[in-house]
Order: structure tokens, then C-alpha cells, then sequence
């Protein structure tokens, strides 16, 4: 291949993944490999329910459990998390069965990620920590939100471009939000980032989803 076609080759790379990364950029609701509406015409509820991979089969059996459903469906922005953070969630605390999960945590478990407020997105989310009030209100769970930016490098022959991006967080504050003007020496906060942000369900609700190895607080 002459030095012409080579460069051809990837300038048109470097075209490519450009207008990708971009893409993503602007669509931030994508999820699992595939991309979707940013807007469903299904209700919160029903949205988790028809996941064709079944991510949230044990997430809809607490919510039936606590009889959350109306909650889930009226909360403005609702970060939800997947089985696979249950299972964790689970294995950490030697739990075997849903009925041991049932009996060690109450319905706060699931509010303290649900919110009034439906304009907690990584749009409007700010690259410093706010706290915001969850549904919880409990002060073992007090929360905020932020962005966090990230780096993906791409390693070409004769460059190595950079490109940024953002990743919503729910904090989880142990104690005074960590940064806070004269806080105590405290366990420090708990950062879960989100895999998919900025679903608008028919009910109003902004729904994030939690990365599968996010650290669910017991309450």
C-alpha cells in the first residue's frame, strides 16, 4: 500500500470515529449494545419490565414487594439498578435466596434512588457534587449528583487522539459530602456511575441506570 492510500485509510478512520463518538455524544441513552428513543411511550414501570435481557427481573420483584410501583412510575428521575447489582448486593452479605433480601432491607432501599425532581440529568448535572433530596429521607442515605469527565484514547500509527467525555454519578454521602468546607475526617462518599442516562418515560420520569457493579446501600 503507497503512503497515499495509507493515509487515505486513516484520515477516513479518524473520520469515522469522530462522527461516532460524536453520535454518542448527542444520543447518551444508549444501553446494552443497541441504541433506543431517548422517550418511551411505556410508563417507568413497564419501560424495566420489557427489557429483552431480563436485566431487571429481581429490581420489579422489590418493587412489587414494597409496593412501589405507583412510586416508580410518579418519581421525576428514578437512577434504577440492574440484577446484576442485586446479585452482588447479595453475594457480599452471604444472602441465597429474594425472601433473605425481603427481610434485610426495608423500602427505603429502592426510594433512596428515586427523586422528586425530573432535571437530575447529565445535561443539567454539574461537574461539582449537589446534594439533592431523595425519597428515602433518611440520614443514612443522603445523596447528591454529579459529572464526571473521562478520557477515551484512540491509538492510531502516527497519533494518539484523546476525545471527552461525561459519566452521571450518584453519590451516595457518608457523613458531609466529601470536598465540603470543613468537613470531618469521614468514611469516605460512594460514587455509582451510570450505564445508561436521559430515558423520558410516559409518566414523566427520567430514568438512569446504574452500572451493573454499583454498590447498593442497605437500608
Amino acid at each position: 500500500m503507497n503512503t497515499i492510500n495509507k493515509c487515505r485509510r486513516y484520515s477516513g478512520l479518524f473520520i469515522l470515529l469522530i462522527s461516532t463518538l460524536l453520535s454518542c455524544k448527542k444520543n447518551n441513552y444508549l444501553v446494552d449494545g443497541g441504541t433506543v428513543s431517548a422517550n418511551t411511550s411505556l410508563s417507568t414501570y413497564d419501560y424495566l419490565k420489557a427489557n429483552k435481557y431480563h436485566y431487571f427481573d429481581s429490581t420489579l420483584l422489590l418493587i412489587d414487594h414494597f409496593n412501589l410501583k405507583d412510586s416508580v412510575n410518579k418519581a421525576g428521575t428514578f437512577f434504577a439498578f440492574t440484577d446484576l447489582a442485586i446479585n452482588l448486593f447479595m453475594q457480599n452479605r452471604g444472602y441465597s435466596s429474594m425472601e433473605q433480601l425481603y427481610d434485610s432491607v426495608s423500602s427505603k432501599f429502592l426510594t433512596q434512588y428515586m427523586f422528586g425532581d425530573s432535571t437530575l440529568s447529565l445535561a443539567h448535572a454539574a461537574t461539582v457534587a449537589i446534594q439533592h433530596a431523595n425519597w428515602a429521607n433518611d440520614t443514612s442515605a443522603v445523596s447528591a449528583i454529579i459529572k464526571v469527565q473521562q478520557s477515551y484514547t484512540v491509538y492510531l500509527t502516527n497519533t494518539n487522539p484523546a476525545f471527552n467525555y461525561y459519566v452521571l454519578q450518584y453519590i451516595k454521602v457518608n457523613g458531609v459530602l466529601d470536598g465540603s468546607p470543613g468537613a470531618p475526617g469521614d468514611k469516605t462518599d460512594t460514587y455509582l456511575s451510570c450505564q445508561t442516562t436521559g430515558i423520558r418515560t410516559s409518566t414523566g420520569t427520567t430514568l438512569h441506570v446504574l452500572a451493573n457493579n454499583a454498590l447498593l446501600n442497605r437500608l
